[in-house]
């Protein structure tokens, strides 16, 4: 059952379309590879299409409290209706690589420490690589478990630096988690709060809130009606994603999940410094998500 929860949990990670912007947690030494595919139907006359791989290898380490890992994302924008204003071809394709290592340390019978760092490339490799395609993650959050007959409750209060919430800065991680019943489980805080109930040993439903992101640079020029070439302009998708997940574990190995999401509070942009390029002004959406893993250490 604990390895069952444990693949659920690092499922649920990978499907969250993040892209650099979510920090990955590894617990045990569950290996696993994922694949997830999502598609944002229509925010605002765009479509976005993503595909991702991520692989985690927490038990190479030999030791438990270590994991880390690596996500690819490929996402494919169609600007559809601004294209016959302009050419946007140059964000048609960003591409992101992310590596991510976390340190897991037990403090005390009640508390424990968790590090992660997360350096990742979010580009749309148009020239060569430079510095501003790259972002340092970083998080540190403790957290406190509690056990009451067997149901236990978690509480967790750190700060972390990325692209969460669109252009990278700082932000904090405070949630609290109680399990009410044994299948049904509460989550309050940011940057998730959600309800999971689990249907069986195989089947899983969850309801959650959380922020969605893409924070990408475009390494060429990008000129637009003011006849002005701007160099590293930044492509920007800041939202609040409410989403309904659905959980099926086939066997010890194979898992898959499926999810319907509704972004709201949108804000879609080019970015150049503290300038706006051009601000599409994004309406809400409908975001749909499938994503498979399989682990690759079951013992």
């Amino acid at each position: 059952m604990r390895k069952n929860t444990l693949q659920y949990i690092l499922v649920c990670f990978i499907s969250v379309t993040a892209y650099g912007q979510n920090m990955f947690t590894t617990t045990g030494d569950a290996d696993f590879i994922a694949l997830d595919y999502a598609n944002y139907i229509d925010v605002n006359d765009i479509q976005i299409e993503d595909k991702a791989i991520a692989i985690d290898f927490g038990s190479l380490l030999k030791a438990s409290r270590f994991g880390f890992g690596i996500k690819y994302t490929e996402q494919s924008i169609d600007f559809m209706d601004y294209d016959h204003y302009h050419d946007f071809s140059a964000f048609n394709d960003v591409h992101t690589i992310e590596l991510y290592l976390k340190y897991h340390q037990s403090i005390n019978e009640q508390w424990d420490m968790d590090v992660t760092l997360a350096p990742y490339l979010s580009s749309t490799f148009e020239e060569a690589i430079g510095s501003e395609d790259f972002i340092f993650s970083y998080a540190l959050n403790f957290t406190r478990v509690w056990d009451n007959e067997g149901l236990r409750s978690y509480l967790k209060l750190g700060a972390g630096y990325g692209a969460l919430f669109g252009e990278p800065n700082f932000y904090p991680l405070v949630s609290y988690s109680s399990e009410i019943t044994e299948k049904f489980r509460v989550e309050i805080g940011l940057p998730v709060t959600g309800l999971y109930y689990k249907i069986n040993d195989q089947s899983r439903i969850d309801f959650t809130a959380q922020p969605e992101s893409i924070y990408a640079n475009n390494s060429s020029g990008f000129g637009f009606s003011n006849d002005q070439l701007y160099e590293d302009s930044k492509l920007e998708l800041k939202a609040l994603k409410l989403a309904a997940g659905y959980h099926f574990q086939f066997d010890s190995n194979w898992a898959a999940n499926f999810n319907v999401g509704y972004l709201t509070a949108s804000e879609f942009s080019i970015q150049d410094s503290d300038t706006t390029i051009i601000d599409f002004e994004a309406n809400n959406s409908i975001a749909l998500s499938i994503g498979i893993s399989f682990n690759i250490n079951n013992k």
